[in-house]
């Protein structure tokens, strides 16, 4: 035991001389990896030494009640332990503090308090060692060492938590009257600050700002921080922030870090909405229109005071287990305030609408006030449905293939007040169906055949109803055409099943291209009707029009659906996280979304290549296989570097039939988030076995953020053509 105690009191003078010499030239210490690795176990080991200090000072008040022998070997053994902790503590707490990313002066202060109290321990254990009688001068020290101690750690809750955390919940209800919200209150103080405040403030404040960046206030995170602004406005897939939390949560630059609270779908939704809707700071919630997508998102957050909250409704709330069984990942059903029976349901994708799902909100009929089928292919047979809902108060159908017909069949929802026809093929005929609606306050109509002229018509028909048309634009004023988007209800395409394209604008000329080059203007091809497309197709399109801008390109993957396997068998297991449905994910014809890289469609391999067995138990003449893989290159998502196809009768007997090496994306691409494929052509065969690997690229490029990092690949389909 004495050797014991001679080595940790060795150990601990050691350390302290090596703290002193480090804090007098801190300027001048460049750690290695490994030592930044220790640092990071400072808060891991900080609460033994604190907890081994106050132990320490009950045994010594304690000690009269203790065998005066006894009570000096444990005591003696207690406070050589309490040094060496603190000591080590001390030391690592050193090495994280040259990660850098904190306030200053609060930083030195808990480094020298730190220091200190790892000495005065070591004090403490001299003195009592030296004389155990002097009582006064080591009562004097001890609380001296207590003192220092508490103070040092005030200060270390500062760096991680910010300041005046202790007393932070008695200053609850004062903060709380400062972030009251009203219709006069920014979307962004209502919506996105809560969300940056819950999971980013931690981390990024005045007195703990990581990467140089504090985002405690509109005019610092306008700043930015040492990589230049968290967001460009108009441009969610290139601003940092939306980067970063989409890259895998094991990677060094993801954040939240693991470990801290993350984001929710939902928020990342609505910050990427507002991102992208251009990042306004100013616009006030009054500003928006109820139908607006932003406001819709950012609803499910916004805390209104109660005197602003839902009025009180009659009936009774659905039971729970309903509510939950009916919401999924492309319909979410959510009570509209706290505590309120009353419901709204959001359908998402327009691909993955299933009228079941409509027809399901039956059993909800009574408490559903809010409908919204913004841009879902739902059609005029779909209104019999929605007319089933009774206390329906708002009705969002832009985009979608209604008519004048459908909306004669909602004359029952005598409580609907609020109706969107945007980007719809109603015309001014559709008078007779507004009418016959008695509480109907307000009808948008924009992007429709009902002109400006119409609208001012029907607004004389039925002057309690509010006609908004959208915005009007000066004749002298070039606009900029939205890109086309596909009539197809999927992107995995059956039998003779053609491509569609449309615009919704008159007089729109679609150009396009099938061979991955950027369509221009005027020698491109133009798009005149739909068109057949074999195995894989990425299809590039923009809309021309004279007069106009021409719109953004926009890109289409499909795929033909092909010839399905028997089964499938993985040879190696996906990543734990991004595992999907197993190998059914590869031959159930379900794409996934680029943006949600999560979702039960998609395979994920980095620590092993993708590869996977197809048998078929009926021999079928295969010519072509093509893989749909997620090109995500901010968040590590790259294309096959190499791939191989095998082929035999016998599982463990077969031959290479090709090889190939698909290009990489370059510099210029360094933002792109899509849904891509690969097409690979082979001799026609007749093999029951077939074997696919694909390896991921090993060292990301020199231009990618994550460069010599490994990259991703994530596959959700195998087609055999």
């Amino acid at each position: 035991m004495k050797l014991f105690q001679r080595i940790l009191s060795n150990l601990s003078f050691f350390i302290i001389v090596m703290l002193l010499f480090l804090l007098f030239f801190q300027n001048k210490v460049s750690l290695p990896p490994a030592l930044q690795s220790v640092g990071r176990m400072h808060p891991l080991l900080l609460h033994l030494p604190i907890g081994l200090l106050v132990i320490s000072f009950i045994l010594w008040l304690g000690r009269g009640s203790i065998e005066v022998n006894s009570f000096q070997n444990i005591f003696i053994l207690v406070l050589q332990v309490t040094v060496f902790t603190a000591t080590l503590t001390a030391l690592m707490g050193f090495f994280l503090s040259r990660e850098g990313g904190y306030e200053e002066s609060i930083l030195l202060k808990h480094k020298v308090l730190g220091i200190a109290t790892a000495v005065l321990c070591y004090i403490l254990l001299v003195i009592y060692k030296a004389n155990p009688g002097r009582k006064i001068l080591f009562g004097t020290v001890f609380t001296l060492s207590l003192a220092v101690m508490i103070a040092g750690s005030h200060f270390g809750s500062n760096l991680t938590h910010g300041e005046g955390f202790v007393f932070q919940p008695l200053q609850k209800e004062e903060e709380m009257k400062e972030e009251t919200i009203t219709d006069s209150s920014t979307l962004f103080t209502a919506a996105i600050r809560p969300i940056l405040k819950s999971k980013c403030f931690s981390c990024h404040n005045e007195r703990k700002a990581k990467g140089e960046l504090i985002m405690t206030s509109e005019e610092k995170i306008l700043a930015g921080g040492k990589n230049g602004p968290i967001w460009i406005p108009g441009d969610a897939i290139k601003s940092h922030i939306i980067q970063n939390i989409n890259l895998p949560e094991e990677d060094k630059k993801h954040m939240p870090p693991k470990g801290k609270p993350q984001l929710s779908q939902q928020e990342i939704d609505l910050l990427f909405a507002w991102i992208q809707e251009g990042a306004d700071m100013k616009k006030m919630l009054s500003e928006y229109t109820d139908a607006d997508t932003l406001k819709i998102l950012a609803s499910k957050f916004i805390q209104l005071p109660k005197e602003q909250q839902e009025k009180v409704y009659p009936f009774a709330a659905a039971p729970p287990a309903t509510v939950q069984k009916l919401s999924g990942p492309f319909c979410a059903v959510f009570p509209i305030s706290q505590n309120s029976p009353a419901l709204q349901a959001d359908f998402f994708v327009r691909e993955k609408f299933d009228r079941k799902k409509l027809e399901g909100l039956l059993k909800i009929k009574e408490q559903l006030v809010v409908l919204n089928l913004n841009n879902m292919p739902v059609e005029d047979g779909d209104m019999k449905t929605i007319n089933q809902f009774s206390n329906l108060e708002k009705l969002i159908l832009n985009n979608s293939l209604i008519t004048n017909n459908g909306l004669s069949e909602i004359r029952d929802l005598k409580n609907l007040r609020s109706l969107s026809l945007a980007g719809t093929k109603v015309d001014k005929n559709v008078a007779p169906a507004f009418s016959a609606l008695d509480s109907l306050k307000e009808v948008f109509i924009w992007n429709t055949m009902i002109s400006h002229t119409d609208a001012a018509e029907l607004q004389k028909q039925g002057r309690k109803i509010v006609f908004n048309t959208g915005y009007i634009p000066d004749e002298n004023e070039i606009l900029t055409l939205t890109p086309p988007i596909v009539k197809n209800d999927e992107f995995v395409l059956s039998g003779n099943e053609k491509i569609e394209l449309k615009n919704q604008i008159p007089g729109v000329v679609i150009r396009y291209t099938t061979d991955g080059t950027e369509p221009d203007s005027t020698t491109s091809p133009v798009y005149d009707g739909p068109f057949t497309a074999n195995g894989f197709t990425l299809i590039k399109a923009r809309s021309v029009k004279p007069g106009w801008y021409s719109s953004p390109v926009s890109s289409f993957a499909f795929f033909k659906k092909g010839i399905r396997p028997t089964n499938a068998e993985l040879i190696n297991e996906p990543n734990e996280k991004y595992k999907g449905e197993g190998v059914e994910s590869l031959i159930d014809a379900k794409k996934g979304l680029a943006e949600n890289f999560g979702d039960a469609a998609w395979l994920g391999f980095r620590e092993k290549p993708f590869g996977a067995f197809f048998y078929f138990d009926t021999v079928k003449t295969i010519s072509s296989i093509s893989i749909s893989y997620n090109k995500n290159i901010p968040s590590y998502l790259m294309p096959p570097a190499e791939i191989e196809v095998w082929a035999g009768d016998d599982k463990n007997k077969m031959k290479l039939l090709k090889k190939l090496t698909p290009l990489q994306p370059t510099k210029d691409e360094s933002n792109a988030v899509q849904i891509d494929g690969i097409n690979i052509n082979i001799e026609p065969s007749f093999y029951k076995w077939y074997k696919i690997v694909a390896k991921n690229v090993s060292r990301l490029p020199s231009w990618h953020p994550g460069k010599g990092d490994k990259a991703w690949i994530f596959i959700d389909e195998i087609f055999f053509n």
